[in-house]
This record gives C-alpha cells, sequence and structure tokens, in this order.
C-alpha cells in the first residue's frame, strides 16, 4: 500500500461526509500499513466548531486505545490542515501527514480567508513532523464540485434553526 491508496481512501471519507450533510473532510491514521482509525468533520452536525477530521481521527483514537503518542504513524488528510489541527497533529507527535488539498486551494476554491499553510506554522518543537502534498489534488478538489460557498455558522443556523450572533 503506498500514499496514493490511503488518501484516497481520506478523500472517499470527505465525499461520504458531504453525502451526510457535513463538511468534505476527511483523514485515515495508518501505521505500518495498517489502518488504525479513520473518519470525517462532524463540526456541523455536533455544534461543535473543533470537531474537524483530523481532531476527531486523534482524539477518538488516542482516547480509545489509551494511547498518548502516535509517533511512527501517517496521518492522510484529504485536505492541508488547519492551524488548530497541525497543533493536534504536533502534540500527538505524528511522525508524517499526508494531504490532497492544499489551503492556498481551499482559498481559491471558497474565496474565504486564507489559512496559514502547515509550512508557517509546524516548525516547533524537538519532533518535527514531514508534510507530503499537495498529492492528488485534482482528485481532492472533487469533493468540493458544487458544494455552495457559505459559512459553517450559516449552515449550522439553518440546519438547526439557531440564530447567529453576527461577525464581529
Amino acid at each position: 500500500m503506498n500514499d496514493e491508496h490511503f488518501l484516497r481512501r481520506a478523500i472517499a471519507l470527505a465525499l461520504m461526509a458531504r453525502e451526510h450533510g457535513c463538511d468534505p473532510f476527511g483523514a485515515v491514521l495508518v501505521r505500518d500499513g495498517t489502518i488504525l482509525y479513520e473518519g470525517y468533520d462532524h463540526c456541523v452536525e455536533m455544534s461543535d466548531p473543533t470537531y474537524h477530521a483530523e481532531l476527531s481521527v486523534i482524539s477518538n483514537y488516542c482516547r480509545s486505545e489509551r494511547v498518548f503518542s502516535l509517533h511512527g504513524c501517517t496521518l492522510y488528510c484529504s485536505a492541508e490542515p488547519c492551524p488548530m489541527c497541525i497543533g493536534a497533529i504536533h502534540w500527538s507527535r505524528i511522525s508524517r501527514v499526508v494531504f490532497s488539498v492544499s489551503q492556498q486551494m481551499l482559498h481559491e476554491w471558497s474565496g474565504g480567508t486564507l489559512k496559514p499553510s502547515h509550512a508557517q506554522i509546524a516548525e516547533f518543537g524537538f519532533l518535527r513532523t514531514e508534510f507530503v502534498g499537495p498529492l492528488l489534488p485534482e482528485e481532492g478538489l472533487k469533493a468540493f464540485d458544487g458544494l455552495p460557498k457559505v459559512s459553517k455558522i450559516e449552515r449550522h443556523a439553518q440546519r438547526f434553526g439557531v440564530t447567529t450572533p453576527p461577525a464581529p
């Protein structure tokens, strides 16, 4: 099994997330060619702005297996992790991250705020995570084809019929 195989699984999870009304982001945690855990974004569905695919995979796997370090693991992500997820990747000591769609590509698609790339924030501490990507970006971008460009806050308000305070 190679990086493309597991990355395609992360992209498939992103497409599954979209089919379930969630944001199209998927992640797969792998060690020695074996999938340890996988999941997708549940932010809107769970009313939790931190329930990104990467963070949910890290948190759920570590809790279920009672492990604290994921050194030696590779995390495959349908998109380049955001700053919050990069922090979780660092603190959980994941060795490698392979992603499909870059933050720059997401920005070009959405027109939203450009988030920092991994290269801008991941270089701290004594353990360095290797980042590989964008890899298979055309396949990863398919998860966004035709998706309405509506913020998570607005989608959450629509889904649950709640009023959201205006952004500052």
